[in-house]
C-alpha cells in the first residue's frame, strides 16, 4: 500500500511538471503586449529628440544619418558630421576642398534635388519663413539664421548640442582659444597698444564703400573678437557690437581710418573710386604703407575654420610688414 501511494505521488508531481512545460510554452508562443508595447515606446523615445530652437520646439532624428545643409557645411565637418547634401556656394569653399568627397551639390539651394536625397534633417542659416516652410515639408529643418548667435562659439555649441557632439564643439573652442591667445602674444611685440585698425571694402556692383563692424564679415569676428585688435574711435562708438557693416560716403572716410588699414576688394579702389582716388591716397595709413588687401575667398565669411585662418593671415601679414 505504501508503495502504490508513492508511485501515485511521483506520477502526480511529474504531470505537474509536464503542464507547467506546456503552459511556459504555450506562453512564449504568445506575444507578449505588455513588452512589446514598452519596446516599441523606448524605440520610438530613442529615435527623436525635441530640442529649442528660435522658432520654437523641434523634433528631430536623435541621430540623424542623412544630412542636408544650406549655410553649416564647414561647421558640420568641424564637428566629425559628414553631410549627404550642401548648397554649390558652401562647396566652392577654398578652405574645406580637401573634405568635400561624398557630398552633393544642392545647387541654389534646389527643393527638388534636395527631396532626391532623402534627407532627415536640414540644417539651415536662412531666416525666410517661406523657404523654411518648404524645408519642413521635406525634413525636421533646424534653423539657425545667419548672425542670429552671438559669435561662432554660440553657433558650434548650438550645433554640437543638437547632433549630440558638445565635446567637439568645445574642442574645437578651446582650440581657437588657443589659436588666437598665440597669435595675440605673437603681435604684442609688433604692435603699439594704441595703434588702431580699420576694416573697410569696396563692392564693385554698387561702387560702395563700406566699414565692417566685429560681425561675421570680411574677418571682423577675427580681427576685433579673437585678436582683439582696436578699431577706430569713430567704429568703435557706433559699430562694434552693433553693427556688422555699414556703406558710407567717400567724403566720411577719413573718419574712421585707422593706424592700418585691411580692405577687401583692394585690388578695385581705383575702379570704383575713379577720381575720387585722391582722398583714399590722402589717408595717412596708404601713404605710410599699411593698407593690408584681403583674400576675399579667405574672408568672405566666418565659418569655423576660414575663421582660424584669418586670424593666423592677419599675424602673418602684420608680421611680415615688419
Amino acid at each position: 500500500m505504501y508503495l502504490h501511494k508513492m508511485l501515485k505521488s511521483i506520477l502526480f508531481l511529474a504531470l505537474i511538471v509536464i503542464l507547467t512545460a506546456c503552459g511556459n510554452a504555450n506562453d512564449n508562443t504568445k506575444p507578449n503586449t505588455e513588452q512589446d508595447v514598452s519596446t516599441t515606446a523606448e524605440t520610438t523615445e530613442s529615435a527623436t529628440k525635441i530640442i529649442k530652437t528660435q522658432r520654437g520646439d523641434l523634433e528631430m532624428p536623435r541621430h540623424p544619418k542623412r544630412i542636408v545643409t544650406d549655410g553649416y557645411l564647414p561647421e558640420l565637418l568641424v564637428l566629425g558630421v559628414k553631410p549627404i547634401g550642401s548648397t554649390q556656394w558652401d562647396l566652392e569653399n577654398k578652405v574645406i576642398k580637401d573634405q568635400i568627397d561624398g557630398i552633393e551639390t544642392t545647387g541654389e539651394r534646389s527643393l527638388e534635388t534636395i527631396v532626391q536625397l532623402k534627407p532627415d534633417l536640414i540644417i539651415t542659416w536662412v531666416s525666410d519663413e517661406a523657404i523654411l516652410q518648404q524645408y519642413e515639408k521635406i525634413a525636421p529643418t533646424l534653423a539657425i539664421p545667419y548672425s542670429s548667435t552671438g559669435d561662432i562659439f554660440e553657433t558650434m555649441r548650438l550645433l554640437g548640442d543638437a547632433l549630440d557632439k558638445t565635446d567637439e564643439a568645445e574642442q574645437w573652442i578651446k582650440q581657437l582659444d588657443q589659436t588666437a591667445e598665440e597669435a595675440r602674444a605673437q603681435l604684442a611685440d609688433i604692435i603699439k597698444p594704441d595703434d588702431t585698425f580699420a576694416l573697410m571694402g569696396v563692392f564693385v556692383v554698387d561702387k560702395g564703400f563700406y566699414i565692417y563692424g566685429d560681425g561675421g564679415y570680411r574677418g571682423g569676428e577675427a580681427i576685433y573678437k579673437h585678436l582683439q585688435l582696436k578699431p577706430p574711435a569713430k567704429q568703435e562708438k557706433e559699430m562694434i557690437g552693433k553693427e556688422a557693416y555699414r556703406q558710407v560716403s567717400y567724403e566720411v572716410i577719413p573718419e574712421y581710418a585707422g593706424d592700418y588699414i585691411f580692405i577687401d576688394q583692394g585690388d578695385l579702389i581705383s575702379e570704383v573710386w575713379g577720381e575720387s582716388e585722391g582722398l583714399w591716397k590722402s589717408l595717412d595709413a596708404v601713404k605710410n604703407e599699411r593698407v593690408f588687401k584681403l583674400d576675399p575667398e579667405l574672408f568672405w565669411g566666418n565659418d569655423p575654420i576660414s575663421l582660424e585662418l584669418q586670424i593666423k593671415e592677419v599675424v602673418k601679414m602684420l608680421t611680415e610688414k615688419q
